[in-house]
């Protein structure tokens, strides 16, 4: 039997008048519609607006290696293995999120860097606009998805501030918890179009698993509220929900090496040492409001339970665990507590039974949003691209570039802020550059020996003896850029905004 959940209304928003339904045409009906939902066009335009706004500051490592990824693919076909840096060199690159590569470059190829992040606003942008519409559509109030929208945004601009490939996997997150839940309330084969959107995301990042492990999730919930039905009833449908979102992810031209790219993401205790994201989510002020979000789920799953479906709890008990697992899960329970809990929220505020009116107020929240949505992004827009890259500032390129034309078999050695960037911008560094933001490519010892060099543990020299180039972020000038100028020799090329550049005699020797 089907788990039964009370009867939903919305005791804020009151749909649109018949009368404009009816008599004013789709124009009337948009206009009527944007009225009744006001209050949400300020949370959305705020979101979108503070991407925009913060794009200079939202370009990483990653963003500049989504762009060389996808140059890669256009120009010399899928990586199978590396050629890009010294490290890893030959090494086997299972190039998973190759598909999201391509997008951006695309974007990058037609407008520059420009065009390439307005497309990372357009797509994260979308994925939270429309997690509201489904919350709404499940039934939550405007009052309820506004309050909780509150910390989700806070933890959704930190979580999908950096640019990258995982973008896109936002609104195929949203599309996949959407038709769960359209299913869970009344099945039918709309849920199959599930498969076709865990195959798009198996080919754009990697966090398809996630997506995959969700609908597993439905097909086993499926099967537990049917197990007292005759077997062939339900059986086959369970069947192709827990095994077919497997299939999925293998549904790629890297399919039998993918098994082992999942098992090196997932289970390099590396990661965890060297890189933030993958750390344990612990409590301090940038994680207060998931802390937030989390407590008032699991309080709300337990006093109002009726409001919610089996599949909807397990979708926030599992997002919920891969939120304290690490940094990097938390955006995903932050969008899926926004889908889910403004129903449950609900039962346990005061009844409001005051509908909006269609009044003045509403008419200038919606205009205010658009109109300022519109110009903030004109704005942004009318830029010039050294705006976006001010902290990849060309007179760096250009040191890097003279020191490279006078010693064509230099070496980098690069922070992986910079890498992607300097191979992008400057092709013939293919090759020459340590290393690079693909850590799934480096062993455990090599991200070890990364720390020890940033560190300046003992021997840490003898690791850049190497190198002749460095081109490293201004905040580790105080260690490793200091301890490379106490050579008498060393040199500062460029020093500004974020990065220096610093060239030195490379020992012979050690380069053998």
């Amino acid at each position: 039997m089907v788990e039964h959940v009370e009867p939903i209304v919305d005791r804020v928003a009151t749909a649109p008048p018949p009368a404009a339904r009816v008599h004013g045409g789709w124009v009337a009906n948009v206009v009527a519609w944007s009225l009744g939902e006001a209050l949400l066009f300020p949370v959305v335009a705020l979101y979108v607006v503070s991407l925009a706004l913060s794009l200079p500051r939202e370009l990483f490592s990653d963003g500049w290696l989504v762009i060389l990824g996808g140059h890669e693919v256009v120009h010399h076909g899928l990586p199978v293995h590396d050629t890009l840096t010294i490290w890893t060199h030959g090494r086997d690159w299972v190039d998973q999120q190759w598909l999201g590569q391509l997008f951006f470059y695309g974007l990058y190829a037609a407008g520059g860097i420009k065009v390439a992040l307005l497309g990372h606003v357009a797509a994260a942008g979308s994925a939270f606009t429309l997690a509201i519409v489904a919350a709404r559509w499940r039934g939550g109030s405007m009052r309820s998805v506004c309050w909780l929208s509150l910390p989700a945004m806070f933890l959704l601009m930190w979580g999908s501030w950096n640019v990258r490939a995982q973008s896109l996997a936002f609104v195929l997150f949203v599309g996949v918890v959407w038709l769960l839940m359209r299913d869970a309330r009344t099945p039918s084969r709309r849920v199959l179009f599930v498969f076709p959107l865990l195959v798009l995301w198996a080919n754009v990042h990697g966090t398809a698993i996630t997506g995959a492990f969700l609908v597993v999730l439905a097909g086993v919930a499926y099967a537990v509220e049917r197990r007292r039905e005759p077997l062939w009833t339900w059986l086959p449908r369970a069947a192709l929900l827990c095994l077919g979102p497997v299939a999925c992810l293998f549904a790629s031209p890297y399919a039998l090496s993918l098994p082992g790219y999942y098992h090196r993401m997932l289970a390099n205790p590396g990661f965890r040492d060297y890189v933030l994201e993958w750390r344990p989510t612990a409590p301090d002020f940038q994680t207060a409001p998931f802390y937030l979000l989390a407590f008032l789920a699991v309080w709300l799953v337990g006093r109002e339970a009726r409001r919610l479906l089996r599949v909807e709890k397990l979708i926030l008990a599992a997002t919920l665990l891969m939120g304290l697992q690490s940094l990097r899960g938390v955006v995903w329970f932050a969008v899926a507590a926004l889908m889910l809990v403004p129903v449950a929220l609900d039962a346990a505020l005061k009844p409001n039974t005051a509908a909006m009116r269609f009044g003045l107020l509403n008419r200038a929240l919606v205009v205010t949003a658009v109109a300022g949505t519109v110009v903030a992004l004109g704005g942004v827009i009318a830029k010039p691209s050294s705006w976006f890259e001010r902290s990849y500032p060309d007179a760096a390129l250009v040191a890097v570039a003279k020191a490279a034309t006078a010693d064509p078999g230099v070496r980098v050695f690069a922070d992986e802020q910079y890498s992607d960037w300097l191979m992008l911008r400057r092709g013939e560094l293919r090759g020459r550059i340590a290393y690079d933001a693909r850590f799934e490519l480096l062993s455990r010892s090599q991200l070890q020996t990364l720390v020890d060099v940033r560190r300046q543990v003992e021997g840490w020299q003898h690791v850049v003896a190497p190198y002749g180039l460095f081109v490293l972020k201004k905040g580790a000038e105080s260690k490793l850029a200091t301890g490379l100028l106490r050579d008498p020799h060393a040199r500062v090329l460029y020093r500004g905004h974020d990065v220096v550049v610093i060239s030195r005699p490379v020992d012979a020797s050690v380069a053998r």
